[in-house]
């Protein structure tokens, strides 16, 4: 038995450990898109991450989902990002001031929803551009 344990953390120390990375904490400010407290996410702009990432909107899991319930779109906050494994969650959020209800302009490209595409997803029929733009709105009506 202690051949194997000597083998087994020989092993551990030749392929860099047994255990993952620790965790990087990094501290933001940014602004909600949404928040999502049942599906525990957040969507937030954020400025540049140094060392980390630079300045976008992207989606994060959150540890504690009653910290996002009333957050709305334009709402800043702070946060601290935390990153192990190659994941990212956030906890720790703050209010730091109240937005109107709406994110600020360019701030996400909008990816519709099963239920926005409508009819032609449904029928398997996606290859139709047109089809699936008209069943989101995203084409003005054409002349008849």
């Amino acid at each position: 038995m202690k051949h194997f344990a000597m083998i087994f953390l020989g092993f551990c120390a030749l392929v860099g450990g047994c255990r993952s990375e620790p965790e990087k904490r990094y501290a933001i400010e940014a602004e909600v898109i949404t928040a999502d407290a049942p599906r525990r996410m957040i969507t937030v702009k954020h400025g540049d991450i140094p060392g980390l990432m630079p300045a976008m909107t992207m989606s994060y899991a959150v540890d504690d989902p009653k910290s996002i319930e009333t957050l709305q779109p334009g709402d800043k906050i702070s946060a601290e990002l935390v990153v192990s494994d190659e994941k990212g969650h956030l906890e720790k959020i703050k209010l730091i001031s109240r937005g109107e209800g709406k994110h600020s302009p360019g701030a996400t490209l909008h990816l519709p929803t099963r239920d926005e595409w409508g009819p032609a997803i449904e029928r398997g029929n996606a290859s139709d551009t047109n089809e699936l733009a008209d069943a989101m709105g995203a084409l003005p009506e054409r002349a008849g």
